[in-house]
Protein backbone atom coordinates (compact mmCIF):
# COMPACT_ATOMS: atom_id res chain seq x y z
CA UNK A 1 0.00 0.00 0.00
CA UNK A 2 1.14 3.91 -0.77
CA UNK A 3 0.60 6.35 1.54
CA UNK A 4 1.79 9.46 1.24
CA UNK A 5 4.25 10.41 3.89
CA UNK A 6 1.61 12.56 6.53
CA UNK A 7 -0.74 10.12 6.37
CA UNK A 8 2.24 7.10 6.84
CA UNK A 9 2.51 8.64 10.04
CA UNK A 10 -0.65 8.27 11.18
CA UNK A 11 -0.56 4.48 10.58
CA UNK A 12 -0.81 2.39 14.31
CA UNK A 13 -2.29 -0.80 15.08
CA UNK A 14 -5.03 -1.52 16.68
CA UNK A 15 -3.90 -1.36 20.27
CA UNK A 16 -2.45 2.01 19.83
CA UNK A 17 -6.23 2.94 18.18
CA UNK A 18 -8.00 1.77 21.21
CA UNK A 19 -5.48 3.84 23.71
CA UNK A 20 -5.44 6.90 21.68
CA UNK A 21 -9.20 7.55 21.27
CA UNK A 22 -10.56 5.18 24.07
CA UNK A 23 -10.85 6.97 27.32
CA UNK A 24 -13.36 7.51 30.45
CA UNK A 25 -15.48 10.01 29.50
CA UNK A 26 -15.23 9.91 25.59
CA UNK A 27 -18.58 9.61 23.44
CA UNK A 28 -17.59 7.43 20.11
CA UNK A 29 -19.25 6.81 17.21
CA UNK A 30 -18.85 4.65 14.29
CA UNK A 31 -20.30 3.77 10.99
CA UNK A 32 -23.63 2.45 10.02
CA UNK A 33 -24.47 -1.13 9.80
CA UNK A 34 -22.31 -2.83 7.37
CA UNK A 35 -20.32 -0.05 7.42
CA UNK A 36 -19.40 -0.63 11.05
CA UNK A 37 -15.69 -1.32 12.26
CA UNK A 38 -15.64 -5.04 13.48
CA UNK A 39 -12.17 -5.29 14.68
CA UNK A 40 -12.80 -2.11 16.81
CA UNK A 41 -15.58 -3.57 18.55
CA UNK A 42 -14.20 -7.14 18.68
CA UNK A 43 -12.00 -5.80 20.82
CA UNK A 44 -13.66 -2.60 22.60
CA UNK A 45 -15.12 -4.59 25.61
CA UNK A 46 -12.13 -6.47 26.70
CA UNK A 47 -9.86 -2.82 26.38
CA UNK A 48 -12.13 -1.35 28.43
CA UNK A 49 -12.46 -3.37 31.04
CA UNK A 50 -8.52 -4.13 31.47
CA UNK A 51 -8.19 -0.17 31.51
CA UNK A 52 -10.66 0.36 33.71
CA UNK A 53 -12.17 2.52 32.08
CA UNK A 54 -16.14 4.35 32.80
CA UNK A 55 -18.61 7.08 31.55
CA UNK A 56 -18.31 5.78 27.47
CA UNK A 57 -21.12 6.98 24.80
CA UNK A 58 -21.06 4.79 22.01
CA UNK A 59 -23.36 5.68 18.86
CA UNK A 60 -24.04 3.58 16.73
CA UNK A 61 -26.95 1.97 14.51
CA UNK A 62 -27.22 -1.93 13.85
CA UNK A 63 -24.41 -4.08 15.41
CA UNK A 64 -23.15 -6.37 12.64
CA UNK A 65 -22.12 -8.95 15.15
CA UNK A 66 -22.93 -10.16 18.85
CA UNK A 67 -19.25 -8.03 19.87
CA UNK A 68 -18.74 -8.69 23.56
CA UNK A 69 -19.39 -4.85 23.65
CA UNK A 70 -23.20 -6.08 23.70
CA UNK A 71 -23.42 -9.75 25.35
CA UNK A 72 -20.45 -9.80 27.28
CA UNK A 73 -19.58 -13.49 27.44
CA UNK A 74 -23.41 -14.99 27.40
CA UNK A 75 -22.63 -16.85 24.09
CA UNK A 76 -20.32 -18.99 26.46
CA UNK A 77 -22.77 -20.08 28.46
CA UNK A 78 -22.88 -23.93 29.54
CA UNK A 79 -25.13 -27.45 29.58
CA UNK A 80 -24.55 -28.09 33.59
CA UNK A 81 -26.30 -31.16 32.77
CA UNK A 82 -24.03 -32.23 29.82
CA UNK A 83 -22.64 -35.12 30.82
CA UNK A 84 -25.83 -36.92 33.04
CA UNK A 85 -27.74 -36.08 29.38
CA UNK A 86 -25.21 -38.31 28.01
CA UNK A 87 -24.76 -40.90 30.16
CA UNK A 88 -28.93 -41.56 30.69
CA UNK A 89 -29.51 -40.74 26.44
CA UNK A 90 -30.43 -44.89 26.01
CA UNK A 91 -32.56 -44.49 29.24
CA UNK A 92 -36.73 -43.65 28.27
CA UNK A 93 -38.16 -40.95 29.86
CA UNK A 94 -34.71 -40.03 32.03
CA UNK A 95 -32.44 -39.39 28.54
CA UNK A 96 -34.71 -37.13 27.01
CA UNK A 97 -35.64 -35.19 30.72
CA UNK A 98 -32.00 -34.53 31.01
CA UNK A 99 -31.43 -33.43 27.71
CA UNK A 100 -34.57 -30.68 28.24
CA UNK A 101 -33.57 -29.83 31.47
CA UNK A 102 -29.39 -29.52 30.20
CA UNK A 103 -30.87 -26.97 27.76
CA UNK A 104 -32.55 -24.84 30.24
CA UNK A 105 -29.61 -24.83 32.74
CA UNK A 106 -28.32 -23.47 29.32
CA UNK A 107 -30.56 -20.49 28.76
CA UNK A 108 -30.41 -19.53 32.67
CA UNK A 109 -26.42 -20.06 32.72
CA UNK A 110 -26.57 -17.47 29.47
CA UNK A 111 -29.03 -15.15 30.63
CA UNK A 112 -27.20 -14.90 34.39
CA UNK A 113 -23.81 -13.85 31.93
CA UNK A 114 -26.36 -11.48 30.34
CA UNK A 115 -27.57 -9.86 33.16
CA UNK A 116 -24.19 -9.82 34.95
CA UNK A 117 -23.12 -7.84 31.63
CA UNK A 118 -25.81 -5.38 32.14
CA UNK A 119 -25.27 -4.73 35.62
CA UNK A 120 -21.34 -3.92 34.71
CA UNK A 121 -22.56 -1.86 31.48
CA UNK A 122 -24.59 -0.06 33.90
CA UNK A 123 -22.02 0.52 36.93
CA UNK A 124 -19.23 1.50 34.43
CA UNK A 125 -21.83 4.15 33.04
CA UNK A 126 -21.09 2.31 29.16
CA UNK A 127 -24.20 3.81 27.63
CA UNK A 128 -25.13 3.43 23.97
CA UNK A 129 -27.06 5.76 21.69
CA UNK A 130 -28.59 4.36 18.64
CA UNK A 131 -31.52 4.79 16.20
CA UNK A 132 -31.94 1.23 15.33
CA UNK A 133 -31.44 -2.18 17.16
CA UNK A 134 -30.87 -6.07 15.96
CA UNK A 135 -30.13 -9.07 17.59
CA UNK A 136 -27.12 -8.07 19.31
CA UNK A 137 -28.77 -5.15 21.33
CA UNK A 138 -32.48 -5.86 21.32
CA UNK A 139 -32.83 -8.89 23.58
CA UNK A 140 -35.68 -8.84 25.61
CA UNK A 141 -35.70 -10.76 28.91
CA UNK A 142 -38.52 -12.74 29.58
CA UNK A 143 -41.51 -11.72 32.09
CA UNK A 144 -41.00 -15.68 33.24
CA UNK A 145 -41.43 -16.27 37.18
CA UNK A 146 -37.83 -17.88 37.86
CA UNK A 147 -36.83 -14.98 36.03
CA UNK A 148 -38.56 -12.20 37.96
CA UNK A 149 -37.54 -13.83 41.34
CA UNK A 150 -33.63 -13.95 40.34
CA UNK A 151 -34.23 -10.41 37.87
CA UNK A 152 -36.97 -8.60 38.81
CA UNK A 153 -35.28 -5.21 37.69
CA UNK A 154 -34.49 -6.48 34.19
CA UNK A 155 -37.74 -9.04 33.51
CA UNK A 156 -39.76 -7.69 30.68
CA UNK A 157 -37.08 -5.14 29.34
CA UNK A 158 -34.25 -5.22 27.16
CA UNK A 159 -31.38 -2.41 26.74
CA UNK A 160 -33.32 0.34 25.86
CA UNK A 161 -35.44 0.19 28.89
CA UNK A 162 -32.66 -0.41 31.20
CA UNK A 163 -30.67 2.75 31.59
CA UNK A 164 -27.90 1.47 28.99
CA UNK A 165 -29.60 1.94 25.33
CA UNK A 166 -30.61 5.81 25.14
CA UNK A 167 -32.91 5.42 21.83
CA UNK A 168 -32.25 7.96 19.42
CA UNK A 169 -35.99 8.09 17.13
CA UNK A 170 -34.87 9.71 13.97
CA UNK A 171 -35.40 8.71 9.92
CA UNK A 172 -32.50 7.70 8.08
CA UNK A 173 -31.44 10.74 6.39
CA UNK A 174 -31.21 13.11 9.45
CA UNK A 175 -28.63 10.60 10.87
CA UNK A 176 -25.64 13.41 10.10
CA UNK A 177 -27.22 15.97 13.11
CA UNK A 178 -28.05 13.48 15.35
CA UNK A 179 -25.26 11.37 15.47
CA UNK A 180 -22.48 13.32 14.49
CA UNK A 181 -22.33 17.17 14.43
CA UNK A 182 -25.18 18.85 14.84
CA UNK A 183 -27.25 21.73 13.34
CA UNK A 184 -25.11 24.37 14.52
CA UNK A 185 -21.65 22.55 13.69
CA UNK A 186 -21.14 21.46 17.30
CA UNK A 187 -19.55 18.52 17.28
CA UNK A 188 -21.78 15.92 19.28
CA UNK A 189 -18.74 13.52 19.31
CA UNK A 190 -15.04 12.94 20.54
CA UNK A 191 -14.22 10.12 17.71
CA UNK A 192 -15.46 9.05 14.61
CA UNK A 193 -14.34 5.01 13.45
CA UNK A 194 -14.87 3.80 10.36
CA UNK A 195 -13.96 1.67 7.68
CA UNK A 196 -12.57 2.75 4.04
CA UNK A 197 -10.42 0.76 1.62
CA UNK A 198 -7.16 1.58 0.88
CA UNK A 199 -6.24 4.40 -1.58
CA UNK A 200 -6.56 3.50 -5.36
CA UNK A 201 -4.59 4.09 -7.53
CA UNK A 202 -5.69 7.55 -7.94
CA UNK A 203 -4.94 8.94 -4.72
CA UNK A 204 -9.06 8.02 -3.93
CA UNK A 205 -10.71 5.74 -0.23
CA UNK A 206 -14.11 4.70 -0.73
CA UNK A 207 -16.75 4.12 2.08
CA UNK A 208 -17.62 0.73 0.11
CA UNK A 209 -20.65 -1.12 0.85
CA UNK A 210 -22.40 1.59 3.03
CA UNK A 211 -21.93 4.95 2.80
CA UNK A 212 -25.40 6.09 5.30
CA UNK A 213 -23.93 9.15 7.01
CA UNK A 214 -20.58 8.68 7.06
CA UNK A 215 -19.52 10.72 4.22
CA UNK A 216 -21.34 13.70 5.11
CA UNK A 217 -20.13 13.03 9.04
CA UNK A 218 -16.22 13.27 7.86
CA UNK A 219 -17.08 16.23 5.50
CA UNK A 220 -18.14 18.12 8.40
CA UNK A 221 -14.92 17.14 10.39
CA UNK A 222 -12.83 18.27 7.83
CA UNK A 223 -14.31 21.66 7.31
CA UNK A 224 -13.69 22.06 11.05
CA UNK A 225 -10.83 19.39 12.52
CA UNK A 226 -12.07 19.16 16.21
CA UNK A 227 -12.81 15.61 16.28
CA UNK A 228 -10.66 12.75 16.41
CA UNK A 229 -11.03 9.83 13.34
CA UNK A 230 -9.73 6.83 13.08
CA UNK A 231 -10.32 4.69 9.75
CA UNK A 232 -9.94 1.01 9.34
CA UNK A 233 -8.58 0.28 5.72
CA UNK A 234 -9.52 -2.84 5.27
CA UNK A 235 -8.33 -3.87 1.47
CA UNK A 236 -11.34 -6.84 1.30
CA UNK A 237 -14.11 -3.82 0.98
CA UNK A 238 -14.79 -3.03 -2.51
CA UNK A 239 -14.17 -0.08 -4.15
CA UNK A 240 -17.90 1.90 -4.80
CA UNK A 241 -18.86 5.17 -6.26
CA UNK A 242 -21.14 7.72 -5.18
CA UNK A 243 -23.54 10.21 -7.61
CA UNK A 244 -22.30 13.52 -9.04
CA UNK A 245 -22.32 15.98 -5.85
CA UNK A 246 -23.04 13.06 -3.76
CA UNK A 247 -19.91 10.83 -3.39
CA UNK A 248 -19.10 7.35 -1.78
CA UNK A 249 -15.31 8.33 -1.93
CA UNK A 250 -12.65 10.96 -0.58
CA UNK A 251 -9.08 11.60 -1.90
CA UNK A 252 -5.84 11.51 0.06
CA UNK A 253 -5.21 15.31 -0.17
CA UNK A 254 -8.49 16.09 2.06
CA UNK A 255 -7.72 14.34 4.84
CA UNK A 256 -4.58 16.43 5.36
CA UNK A 257 -5.19 19.29 7.51
CA UNK A 258 -7.05 16.31 9.61
CA UNK A 259 -3.99 14.63 9.55
CA UNK A 260 -1.42 17.61 10.31
CA UNK A 261 -3.97 18.54 13.28
CA UNK A 262 -3.08 15.51 14.85
CA UNK A 263 -6.52 14.16 14.46
CA UNK A 264 -5.99 11.70 12.05
CA UNK A 265 -5.34 7.65 12.87
CA UNK A 266 -5.12 4.76 10.53
CA UNK A 267 -5.49 1.05 10.97
CA UNK A 268 -4.27 -1.39 8.31
CA UNK A 269 -7.18 -3.85 8.80
CA UNK A 270 -7.80 -7.92 7.79
CA UNK A 271 -11.13 -8.33 9.69
CA UNK A 272 -14.36 -9.97 8.59
CA UNK A 273 -16.70 -7.34 6.37
CA UNK A 274 -20.15 -7.29 7.99
CA UNK A 275 -22.79 -9.42 6.99
CA UNK A 276 -26.23 -11.24 8.10
CA UNK A 277 -25.48 -14.94 9.05
CA UNK A 278 -25.45 -17.71 5.75
CA UNK A 279 -28.94 -18.78 5.19
CA UNK A 280 -30.67 -15.47 5.99
CA UNK A 281 -31.57 -14.53 2.56
CA UNK A 282 -31.09 -18.40 0.92
CA UNK A 283 -32.94 -20.27 3.55
CA UNK A 284 -36.05 -18.29 4.11
CA UNK A 285 -39.19 -19.61 7.60
CA UNK A 286 -42.08 -21.23 5.64
CA UNK A 287 -43.82 -18.32 6.89
CA UNK A 288 -41.44 -15.86 4.87
CA UNK A 289 -41.92 -17.79 1.93
CA UNK A 290 -45.27 -17.58 2.02
CA UNK A 291 -45.49 -13.93 2.07
CA UNK A 292 -43.24 -13.01 -0.50
CA UNK A 293 -45.12 -15.59 -2.57
CA UNK A 294 -48.50 -13.96 -2.23
CA UNK A 295 -46.42 -10.35 -3.30
CA UNK A 296 -44.91 -12.02 -5.92
CA UNK A 297 -48.47 -13.92 -7.84
CA UNK A 298 -49.45 -10.18 -6.41
CA UNK A 299 -47.78 -8.50 -8.99
CA UNK A 300 -48.13 -10.98 -11.55
CA UNK A 301 -51.93 -10.48 -11.32
CA UNK A 302 -51.47 -6.91 -11.69
CA UNK A 303 -49.24 -6.02 -14.63
CA UNK A 304 -50.37 -2.94 -15.54
CA UNK A 305 -50.19 -1.71 -11.61
CA UNK A 306 -46.97 -2.89 -11.15
CA UNK A 307 -44.89 -3.65 -13.81
CA UNK A 308 -42.12 -1.14 -15.28
CA UNK A 309 -41.60 0.53 -11.97
CA UNK A 310 -38.37 1.63 -9.58
CA UNK A 311 -38.52 -1.63 -7.17
CA UNK A 312 -37.41 -0.98 -3.53
CA UNK A 313 -36.74 -3.53 -0.63
CA UNK A 314 -36.38 -2.92 3.01
CA UNK A 315 -34.11 -4.26 5.65
CA UNK A 316 -35.66 -7.70 6.58
CA UNK A 317 -36.05 -11.22 5.00
CA UNK A 318 -39.42 -10.98 4.18
CA UNK A 319 -39.30 -8.52 1.36
CA UNK A 320 -35.82 -9.80 0.00
CA UNK A 321 -37.78 -13.07 -0.16
CA UNK A 322 -40.25 -11.53 -2.26
CA UNK A 323 -37.34 -9.77 -4.52
CA UNK A 324 -35.97 -13.61 -5.05
CA UNK A 325 -39.15 -14.65 -6.21
CA UNK A 326 -39.52 -12.11 -8.72
CA UNK A 327 -36.42 -13.63 -10.72
CA UNK A 328 -38.91 -16.22 -11.62
CA UNK A 329 -41.36 -13.83 -12.72
CA UNK A 330 -42.05 -11.89 -15.61
CA UNK A 331 -42.03 -8.78 -13.97
CA UNK A 332 -39.36 -5.90 -15.21
CA UNK A 333 -38.74 -2.51 -14.36
CA UNK A 334 -36.08 -0.01 -12.43
CA UNK A 335 -34.73 0.17 -8.94
CA UNK A 336 -34.45 2.76 -6.51
CA UNK A 337 -33.88 1.71 -2.96
CA UNK A 338 -32.42 2.25 0.62
CA UNK A 339 -30.64 -1.10 0.55
CA UNK A 340 -28.95 -3.10 -2.60
CA UNK A 341 -29.27 -7.00 -1.30
CA UNK A 342 -28.06 -9.70 -3.73
CA UNK A 343 -32.13 -10.77 -5.49
CA UNK A 344 -31.78 -7.53 -6.58
CA UNK A 345 -28.53 -7.35 -8.56
CA UNK A 346 -29.30 -11.22 -9.94
CA UNK A 347 -32.30 -9.17 -11.14
CA UNK A 348 -30.29 -6.65 -12.88
CA UNK A 349 -28.01 -9.07 -14.27
CA UNK A 350 -30.54 -10.76 -15.31
CA UNK A 351 -32.18 -7.83 -17.83
CA UNK A 352 -35.42 -7.04 -15.35
CA UNK A 353 -33.93 -3.34 -14.55
CA UNK A 354 -33.16 -1.08 -16.69
CA UNK A 355 -31.85 1.42 -14.65
CA UNK A 356 -32.59 3.72 -11.65
CA UNK A 357 -32.27 7.31 -11.35
CA UNK A 358 -31.37 10.51 -8.70
CA UNK A 359 -32.44 13.29 -6.87
CA UNK A 360 -30.76 16.13 -7.90
CA UNK A 361 -30.56 18.73 -5.02
CA UNK A 362 -33.36 21.16 -6.74
CA UNK A 363 -35.60 18.39 -6.77
CA UNK A 364 -35.18 17.43 -10.88
CA UNK A 365 -35.22 13.26 -11.05
CA UNK A 366 -32.43 12.47 -13.55
CA UNK A 367 -32.97 9.25 -14.76
CA UNK A 368 -29.20 6.93 -14.89
CA UNK A 369 -29.93 3.74 -17.56
CA UNK A 370 -28.10 0.59 -16.88
CA UNK A 371 -27.56 1.64 -12.64
CA UNK A 372 -28.73 0.61 -9.54
CA UNK A 373 -28.67 3.40 -6.77
CA UNK A 374 -29.03 2.33 -2.61
CA UNK A 375 -27.17 4.17 0.27
CA UNK A 376 -25.66 0.70 1.99
CA UNK A 377 -25.70 -3.12 0.77
CA UNK A 378 -25.99 -6.16 3.01
CA UNK A 379 -24.73 -9.97 1.83
CA UNK A 380 -24.70 -13.23 3.42
CA UNK A 381 -21.42 -14.66 5.04
CA UNK A 382 -19.50 -16.40 2.58
CA UNK A 383 -21.25 -15.52 -0.20
CA UNK A 384 -19.65 -13.37 -3.20
CA UNK A 385 -21.91 -10.14 -3.30
CA UNK A 386 -19.78 -7.82 -2.17
CA UNK A 387 -17.08 -8.69 -4.60
CA UNK A 388 -19.05 -8.15 -7.22
CA UNK A 389 -19.74 -4.61 -6.34
CA UNK A 390 -16.08 -3.79 -5.92
CA UNK A 391 -15.43 -1.16 -8.72
CA UNK A 392 -18.64 -1.96 -10.57
CA UNK A 393 -19.42 0.76 -12.68
CA UNK A 394 -23.22 -0.18 -12.10
CA UNK A 395 -23.28 0.53 -8.41
CA UNK A 396 -23.94 3.91 -6.84
CA UNK A 397 -23.61 4.02 -3.06
CA UNK A 398 -24.85 7.81 -1.93
CA UNK A 399 -25.58 9.29 1.20
CA UNK A 400 -28.77 8.31 2.97
CA UNK A 401 -29.89 12.16 3.11
CA UNK A 402 -29.74 11.91 -0.65
CA UNK A 403 -31.20 8.60 -1.56
CA UNK A 404 -33.86 8.14 1.52
CA UNK A 405 -35.91 11.18 0.63
CA UNK A 406 -39.66 10.77 0.26
CA UNK A 407 -39.92 12.15 -3.39
CA UNK A 408 -37.05 9.19 -4.86
CA UNK A 409 -39.90 6.80 -4.10
CA UNK A 410 -42.44 8.67 -6.00
CA UNK A 411 -44.27 5.83 -8.43
CA UNK A 412 -41.98 3.40 -7.35
CA UNK A 413 -42.62 -0.18 -6.11
CA UNK A 414 -41.69 -0.92 -2.19
CA UNK A 415 -41.55 -3.90 -0.28
CA UNK A 416 -40.98 -3.13 3.62
CA UNK A 417 -41.29 -5.34 6.40
CA UNK A 418 -43.08 -4.10 9.68
CA UNK A 419 -44.07 -6.25 12.69
CA UNK A 420 -47.46 -5.22 13.85
CA UNK A 421 -50.69 -3.08 13.18
CA UNK A 422 -53.80 -2.23 14.55
CA UNK A 423 -57.30 -0.99 13.81
CA UNK A 424 -56.25 2.36 13.58
CA UNK A 425 -53.97 1.45 10.78
CA UNK A 426 -51.12 2.67 13.79
CA UNK A 427 -47.91 0.57 12.41
CA UNK A 428 -44.98 -0.50 14.70
CA UNK A 429 -41.70 -1.87 12.58
CA UNK A 430 -39.34 -0.92 15.32
CA UNK A 431 -40.70 -2.01 18.45
CA UNK A 432 -41.91 -5.35 20.81
CA UNK A 433 -44.35 -3.94 23.16
CA UNK A 434 -42.62 -1.16 25.25
CA UNK A 435 -38.96 -2.17 24.14
CA UNK A 436 -37.26 -0.63 21.18
CA UNK A 437 -36.51 -3.64 19.12
CA UNK A 438 -35.24 -2.14 15.64
CA UNK A 439 -36.30 1.18 13.93
CA UNK A 440 -37.77 3.36 12.07
CA UNK A 441 -34.93 3.27 9.49
CA UNK A 442 -36.13 4.66 6.20
CA UNK A 443 -39.20 2.52 6.36
CA UNK A 444 -41.52 5.97 6.73
CA UNK A 445 -39.93 7.94 4.37
CA UNK A 446 -40.08 5.35 1.87
CA UNK A 447 -43.41 5.07 2.47
CA UNK A 448 -45.02 8.30 2.67
CA UNK A 449 -42.76 8.75 -1.30
CA UNK A 450 -45.06 5.17 -2.00
CA UNK A 451 -48.15 6.89 -1.76
CA UNK A 452 -47.68 9.58 -4.43
CA UNK A 453 -48.51 7.30 -6.78
CA UNK A 454 -46.94 4.27 -6.21
CA UNK A 455 -47.50 0.85 -4.76
CA UNK A 456 -46.48 -0.44 -1.92
CA UNK A 457 -46.50 -3.86 -0.16
CA UNK A 458 -46.00 -4.15 4.01
CA UNK A 459 -45.15 -7.63 4.83
CA UNK A 460 -46.13 -9.02 8.52
CA UNK A 461 -46.16 -12.39 9.82
CA UNK A 462 -49.59 -12.08 10.96
CA UNK A 463 -48.32 -13.95 14.64
CA UNK A 464 -45.76 -13.84 16.83
CA UNK A 465 -43.96 -15.28 19.71
CA UNK A 466 -43.51 -13.09 22.68
CA UNK A 467 -40.10 -13.06 24.85
CA UNK A 468 -42.08 -15.72 27.19
CA UNK A 469 -43.00 -18.29 24.30
CA UNK A 470 -46.84 -16.73 24.45
CA UNK A 471 -48.16 -17.26 20.58
CA UNK A 472 -49.74 -13.78 19.50
CA UNK A 473 -51.57 -12.42 17.08
CA UNK A 474 -50.08 -9.32 15.18
CA UNK A 475 -52.92 -7.57 14.66
CA UNK A 476 -54.00 -5.77 16.97
CA UNK A 477 -57.25 -4.14 18.07
CA UNK A 478 -55.07 -1.24 20.22
CA UNK A 479 -51.38 -1.66 19.77
CA UNK A 480 -49.74 -2.64 22.99
CA UNK A 481 -49.51 -0.07 25.25
CA UNK A 482 -46.04 1.57 25.00
CA UNK A 483 -45.33 0.00 21.35
CA UNK A 484 -43.18 2.53 19.45
CA UNK A 485 -44.91 3.33 16.45
CA UNK A 486 -43.73 4.41 12.79
CA UNK A 487 -46.59 4.86 10.70
CA UNK A 488 -49.92 6.19 11.55
CA UNK A 489 -53.75 5.34 9.70
CA UNK A 490 -53.00 8.29 7.08
CA UNK A 491 -50.12 6.69 5.80
CA UNK A 492 -52.05 3.46 5.28
CA UNK A 493 -55.59 4.60 4.82
CA UNK A 494 -54.17 7.27 2.31
CA UNK A 495 -52.42 7.76 -1.08
CA UNK A 496 -53.13 9.87 -4.01
CA UNK A 497 -51.99 10.30 -7.48
CA UNK A 498 -53.24 6.58 -7.98
CA UNK A 499 -51.24 5.54 -4.97
CA UNK A 500 -52.28 1.43 -4.43
CA UNK A 501 -51.13 0.49 -0.75
CA UNK A 502 -50.99 -2.92 0.48
CA UNK A 503 -51.08 -4.84 3.22
CA UNK A 504 -49.57 -8.84 3.01
CA UNK A 505 -49.20 -11.70 5.55
CA UNK A 506 -48.82 -15.49 5.05
CA UNK A 507 -52.62 -15.51 4.71
CA UNK A 508 -53.35 -13.23 1.57
CA UNK A 509 -53.34 -9.65 0.17
CA UNK A 510 -55.13 -6.64 1.45
CA UNK A 511 -55.35 -3.05 -0.05
CA UNK A 512 -55.18 -0.98 2.79
CA UNK A 513 -55.48 2.84 0.48
CA UNK A 514 -58.28 4.69 -0.42
CA UNK A 515 -60.62 2.97 2.95
CA UNK A 516 -62.85 3.61 5.58
CA UNK A 517 -61.91 2.48 9.18
CA UNK A 518 -64.50 -0.06 8.95
CA UNK A 519 -63.19 -1.40 5.67
CA UNK A 520 -59.77 -1.45 6.75
CA UNK A 521 -60.63 -3.32 10.15
CA UNK A 522 -62.36 -6.36 7.96
CA UNK A 523 -59.62 -6.49 5.37
CA UNK A 524 -56.85 -6.64 8.65
CA UNK A 525 -59.32 -9.68 9.97
CA UNK A 526 -59.44 -11.34 6.65
CA UNK A 527 -55.71 -11.97 6.36
CA UNK A 528 -55.01 -12.53 10.00
CA UNK A 529 -53.97 -15.89 11.61
CA UNK A 530 -57.28 -17.71 11.45
CA UNK A 531 -56.94 -18.50 15.35
CA UNK A 532 -57.27 -15.13 15.87
CA UNK A 533 -60.09 -14.21 13.59
CA UNK A 534 -62.96 -15.16 15.26
CA UNK A 535 -61.17 -12.53 19.04
CA UNK A 536 -60.39 -9.89 16.17
CA UNK A 537 -63.83 -10.06 15.19
CA UNK A 538 -65.32 -10.04 18.41
CA UNK A 539 -62.79 -6.81 18.84
CA UNK A 540 -63.74 -5.31 16.12
CA UNK A 541 -67.49 -5.04 17.02
CA UNK A 542 -66.82 -4.32 20.54
CA UNK A 543 -64.97 -1.71 20.35
CA UNK A 544 -66.34 -0.22 17.06
CA UNK A 545 -69.39 -1.94 16.40
CA UNK A 546 -67.64 -3.49 13.13
CA UNK A 547 -69.57 -6.45 11.80
CA UNK A 548 -66.96 -8.97 10.39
Amino acid sequence: MNLPSFLEKCLCSHDEALRAIVRSGATIASGFATSEPHNFYAGLWDFIRKNDLRDIRIKQALFMAPHPLCVGDALSARDRLAGAAKRLKNVPLLGTAAARLGQASRKLDGLGRLIAHYRELRDRRITFSSPFLGPANNIVVPKLSLVRALYPAFAGRNMSRMGIMDMQSIHFPDAVESMGIDAEGKPLVDAFVFSMTPPDERGELSHGIASGANGEILERILEQPVIDVLIYLNPALPFTRGYGDAPNTVSIERLRPLAEAGRLRLVLDDGPLPSVPAGTFTSPSPVEQRIAENIVNHIEQNRELCFGRAIQVGIGGTGVQAIRGLRQSSWHGRQYSEMLDPYTLELFEAGKIAGTHFIERDGRRTPLDGKLVCTFTMAEAGSDFYRKLDRNPAIIVAPASRVVISEGFYGGLGINNILSVDFHGHVNSGGRDRNHFSGVGGGAMIFRGLANGGVGYLCLKSTHRTPEGKLRSSIFPYLPRGTPISHVGPDLMGGRNGARLFLATEHGVFRVSGRSQAEFIRGLISIADPRFRPWLSRQAWREFRVVV
